[in-house]
């Protein structure tokens, strides 16, 4: 049902679990976990899930959530020597009350802003310190959007290489349609290899050189999946 307002509320989710809610006036809504953070629900303006999370995810940390939208970070898949996907999925975010300074969209209300540092332990296992900026919003029409900001904070000004990904779940309401949904995947498939590929980047200045993606899903059905990404390497005065 739409609301007045667009509202952000931080609540408890299943097994206690911190997580920040987001509903725009519409009706469309999103629901981020501070663990992971990982977006676990994104609706409609008609109440419709969007994102698949399997009936088999547990909510226990350590132990990633299995849907949604998982963060890959600093590693996708097994491309390096850490466990399968990286970390930042399995640990503890925290809700960044002062992000640095986004490019504006007026029309955009809504929104949460993470971040993710680096503990002890973390960096006994990767030796490099960082700081992982990370924006879910709501557009009014419902389209959800991520924007990731990686900056390089080594005190030695050492550069470091990581791979990312946002590991979506999308939800397909009728397997009998899920081949159209792959010749979609296969279309993008070349597209995709490249952002992959581009994802792969080194961060060469301390404290003068951020990463940052974007990530913009339109509302879409199970046959017409539309995305766009863009990676802009940002230099702040």
């Amino acid at each position: 049902m739409a609301g007045d307002k667009p509202s952000v509320e931080l609540c408890k989710g299943i097994n206690g679990l911190d997580k920040v809610v987001l509903r725009e006036t519409r009706g469309s809504s999103a629901e981020v976990y501070l663990f992971g953070g990982q977006v676990t629900s994104w609706k409609n303006e008609h109440g419709e899930e969007l994102l698949f999370v399997s009936s088999k995810a547990i909510f226990k940390p350590p132990k990633a959530v299995r849907g949604g939208i998982p963060i890959c970070f600093p590693q996708f898949s097994s491309h390096g020597n850490l466990e399968q996907h990286g970390f930042a999925r399995n640990k503890f975010w925290s809700i960044d009350t002062n992000p640095p300074q986004l490019p504006s969209n007026s029309l955009v209300k809504t929104f949460v802003d993470l971040i993710l540092k680096p503990t002890d332990d973390d960096i006994k296992i990767w030796p490099h310190s960082y700081e992982f900026r990370l924006r879910v919003a709501l557009t009014p029409g419902g389209d959800l959007m991520l924007t990731s900001r990686i900056r390089n904070t080594n005190s030695d000004g050492k550069p470091f290489s990581f791979t990312f990904a946002y590991h979506t779940y999308l939800l397909v309401s009728d397997i009998r349609f899920a081949n159209y949904f792959l010749v979609s995947l296969l279309h993008l498939f070349y597209l995709l290899n490249i952002l992959l590929q581009s994802f792969i980047v080194s961060i060469t200045a301390l404290h003068s050189s951020v990463i940052s993606t974007a990530y913009m899903m339109p509302k879409c059905d199970f046959c017409n999946i539309q995305r766009k990404d863009q990676m802009e390497r940002v230099h702040p005065v």
